[in-house]
Parts: structure tokens; C-alpha cells; sequence
């Protein structure tokens, strides 16, 4: 890509693919979650070093693996917080149940018991306060609120079917949720039960929060390749979320680029710019300025050709960066985003 340089390249020691990642600051420090395999690694970027993090099985003790002692804990996606300089891991697959760890030590924090309501979505809640996460479950259809130290039940959301992709933001003093997984939703934590529903012509199923003039945006990628954006008004946010009787309509068209789904999406600012950075099947990534409506440079092979899995926006010792990972290697790359200033 056109003034995007590579900045750094390192592998699992593993040598399995990435399934997703987090990003977290930890005293001043920079830390990339990674879970490779049901295996979850943590990445120092700065200094190249690789950690395993084993975490106790979510379901010791439960009846219904009483047959399969040998059981382990089943992950492909995962969140991260931090929390009195220790690292919260909110993390579950299609076929095990949401459930939360201090990293540190693998303890686990709290699991939700067998019961077939698997991990479709997970994400870290913005804002202040006590750390939360915010989950979608197949087959129960729920989209709900978990509070550290998870000792109170969470809070119902929603009743929304699927929400795969999750994303957070804090603005006008509300911690705001975007699901997307054919369509798009927004949801207000204070106020459980309403919904915000965003209108496009295509089926979105990747979604991540911005800003346009001082305006929140959401951003969500579809399966046939487009971007679309939306703004919310202050309006929309002070008055209850369901009252509005048409969902909101996007900012502008649609703007083309993939040639195939868009698998993993994430946003930053670099200087005045608002950006998105985009993963496809298509085996691209391509970085997008929202303002201007158009795709920076050219698109990027950023995996020598293999899909891209997750894309993750930083800032790492000052520099605007991605991260991205692809599905037919252990590579995580780190590219040089403050070259577009």
C-alpha cells in the first residue's frame, strides 16, 4: 500500500493462525491479546516477546463434562480490560459459553454454566467505572452486560438474534453498543430494552464507532465488499432509543471497495483524519478516510495472499499503528499508520 510501511513482523511461538485479538495498555505499556488455536498469547510489541497465558477450564467441575476429563476451554474470540494494572480476558467460541479470567494468573472469574447459549459476540465497554464486557450468545439470543467482579447477574440488553460483531464507545456521557450481523442496532447501557436501528441496503456484518465532525459515526462493513457510515445526532441519544419510527439513514452512499466480504474492521485518528481499516476474504486490507468517502493508496495484500482474519487500530510509543493477522499463518503485523499524517 502506498505509504504504508511494515513496521514489524512476528509469529506465534505456536505456530498456529490467529483467531482474533485485543489491545490494551498496561501501565504505559502497549499488550496485544492474541488466541491461536483455543490458546490465548499475549505480545509485547516493543520488545518482541511472546507469552503463553494458561487459563483454567471454564466448566471444571461441571456434571455435563464429568465423561470428558480431559475437556478444555474452546476460544476464538476474545476482549480485554484492565483492571488495577491487571488484565481482565472476556473470551468463549461457537461452542463454549461466555466466561472471564484474570490473565495473569488464569483464574477464572466466572463462567456461564453448559447450557448451549455459545459466544457469537464479545466486546470491552467503553467508559468509566468498574470494568464491563458486553456478550452475544447463539441459541439463547441474548446480548448482555457483565460487570466485574461478576458476582451480580448481567444485564439483559437485549433479545437480538446473532449480533457476531460488537463494538463500544463513550459519548455525551453514555457507554454506547453497535452490534451488527445482517443488520445494524445501537444499544444505550443505561437504558436496557431500546434500540436504535440503522438503515442500509446491504447486509453488514462487521461494525466499529468514529467520529465525524465532532459527530459519533458507526461504520459497518457488508458481505459484498461496502462501507457504510452512519451519524448520530445528539437527539437521537437524549430521547429513548425506540422512540424514533424510522431507522436512521446512512450519511451518504455506500462506498465500494472489497470484492468480497469485509470479515474484520477497525477505526483510529490519525491527525485530523478519521479512519477505517478493513479486512476482506478478498485477501486485501484497505484503509479508508471517512470524510473524503475514498480508499487511502491501494489495497494491500497484507498477508502474501491468505485472508485476512482481525484487524486491531493502536497507538503504539506514539504511532498510529494496525495490526492484522491472516488465517493461513502465525503472523501478526504491525503497520505504520503515521506515515499518512
Amino acid at each position: 500500500m502506498i505509504g504504508v510501511p511494515l513496521l514489524l513482523s512476528s509469529s506465534v511461538p505456536s505456530g498456529r493462525h490467529i483467531d482474533d485479538v485485543a489491545v490494551v495498555d498496561v501501565d504505559g505499556a502497549t499488550v496485544v491479546v492474541c488466541v491461536a488455536d483455543s490458546a490465548v498469547w499475549t505480545w509485547n510489541p516493543v520488545r518482541d516477546e511472546w507469552r503463553e497465558r494458561p487459563l483454567a477450564f471454564a466448566h471444571a467441575g461441571d456434571p455435563v463434562f464429568a465423561e470428558y476429563p480431559d475437556a478444555d476451554n474452546q476460544i476464538d474470540s476474545v476482549a480485554a480490560a484492565v483492571s488495577g494494572g491487571r488484565i481482565v480476558l472476556a473470551a468463549g467460541d461457537d461452542e463454549q459459553e461466555p466466561a472471564f479470567w484474570d490473565l495473569d494468573s488464569g483464574r477464572l472469574l466466572h463462567a456461564v454454566p453448559s447450557c448451549g447459549a455459545y459466544l457469537a459476540g464479545v466486546a470491552a465497554v467503553d467508559g468509566p467505572g468498574p470494568v464491563r464486557f458486553v456478550t452475544s450468545t447463539q441459541n439463547a439470543d441474548e446480548v448482555q452486560v457483565w460487570q466485574m467482579p461478576f458476582d451480580e447477574p448481567p444485564v439483559l440488553l437485549a433479545d437480538y438474534s446473532l449480533a457476531s460483531n460488537l463494538a463500544t464507545t463513550w459519548v455525551h456521557g453514555r457507554s454506547l453498543v453497535a452490534g451488527a450481523d445482517q443488520d445494524v442496532v445501537v444499544w444505550d447501557l443505561a437504558r436496557p430494552g431500546e434500540d436504535l436501528r440503522l438503515e442500509s441496503t446491504g447486509v453488514p456484518w462487521t461494525v466499529s464507532w468514529s467520529r465525524l465532525d465532532d459527530r459519533p459515526i458507526v461504520v459497518g462493513g457488508t458481505d459484498d465488499g461496502e462501507l457504510w457510515v452512519w451519524a448520530l445526532d445528539a437527539d437521537d441519544l437524549r430521547r429513548p432509543l425506540d422512540e424514533r419510527e424510522d431507522p436512521v439513514e446512512p450519511l451518504y452512499g455506500p462506498i465500494p471497495g472489497h470484492e468480497d466480504q469485509i470479515v474484520a474492521m477497525d477505526t483510529i485518528t490519525v491527525g485530523e483524519r478519521s479512519l477505517a481499516v478493513t479486512g476482506s476474504r478478498d485477501t486485501t486490507m484497505r484503509i479508508w478516510d471517512l470524510a473524503e468517502r475514498a480508499m487511502v493508496g491501494g489495497p494491500l495484500v497484507a498477508h502474501n495472499g491468505n485472508r485476512v482474519t482481525s484487524v486491531a487500530t493502536t497507538m503504539l510509543q506514539g504511532r498510529p499503528v494496525v495490526l492484522s493477522s491472516g488465517i493461513l499463518d502465525s503472523a501478526i503485523r504491525v503497520w505504520d499508520l503515521a506515515a499518512l499524517l
